[in-house]
């Protein structure tokens, strides 16, 4: 059995409906997808969970996929992340095609499920990308991301599904300070309307629940006026 979760996969589609078609054909190979429905959601995704490859269509509203992609392969560790442009037949596929155009498929409409997959699959062949481990450490504590299930010291923590995913996103970047509005993107997603104040809440049922001794320092740090984390800036592991 594998030691890696699925493909993670980005689309971007406008439309619900064909946002949902696209998606729910990814999803039934049992890929990991995140769908979202314009250029500015899909940058601020893309920054936190970073995908495996970008399934992008050309009806964004008010924006050109090519200029989209651009922007999200801006993006440091992106630079070579893999696009699959879902084009209509009346489209140049010219227009589409960046310097590195191993690592990009054009699909045009109207296409098949069959039609759609071969194209992510062979750019995944291509582009070779590290899978997530299905278990993530962080000095005395452990995440399995496929049984959701969390130790420290060994011993079990029960959490919550969103201090689960809170917790995980802290834990693929210990480094990292996330600002509240980045754990809401991530969590419960850009297009819900959250206050900051509920990431305050649970990051301290997240401590409570992660805390062991009574006198041990918080397992996330707080940022003054910027956010959370696990290790400060210049802080050795």
């Amino acid at each position: 059995m594998s030691d890696k979760l699925p493909p993670k996969v980005l689309v971007i589609e406008s439309d619900e409906n064909l946002s949902a078609s696209v998606c729910n054909t990814i999803e039934r190979y049992w890929f990991n997808v995140e769908r979202v429905y314009d250029a500015t959601e899909a940058h601020k995704i893309a920054t936190i969970t970073m995908p495996n490859i970008i399934v992008i269509s050309s009806r964004i509203k008010n924006n050109d996929a090519l200029k989209v992609a651009n922007n999200i392969r801006s993006i440091i560790r992106l630079s070579k992340l893999p696009l699959v442009f879902l084009i209509d037949e009346s489209e140049s596929a010219e227009h589409y095609q960046l310097a590195d155009n191993n690592l990009v498929e054009i699909v045009h409409r109207p296409f098949t499920p069959n039609q759609l997959m071969i194209a992510i699959k062979s750019l995944l062949r291509k582009s070779q990308p590290i899978f997530q481990d299905k278990i993530i450490k962080y000095k005395d504590a452990s995440m399995d991301l496929s049984t959701y299930k969390v130790f420290r010291r060994n011993k079990l923590i029960h959490l919550g599904p969103t201090e689960f995913k809170i917790l995980q996103l802290f834990i693929q970047a210990p480094k990292t300070i996330y600002s509240r509005e980045q754990i809401i993107d991530y969590v419960w997603g850009s297009d819900k309307i959250i206050e900051l104040r509920t990431v305050d809440v649970h990051v301290n049922r997240l401590r409570s629940l992660m805390k062991l001794d009574k006198d041990e320092i918080p397992f996330i740090k707080t940022v003054r006026s910027s956010g959370y984390c696990l290790n400060l800036p210049g802080e050795i592991d």
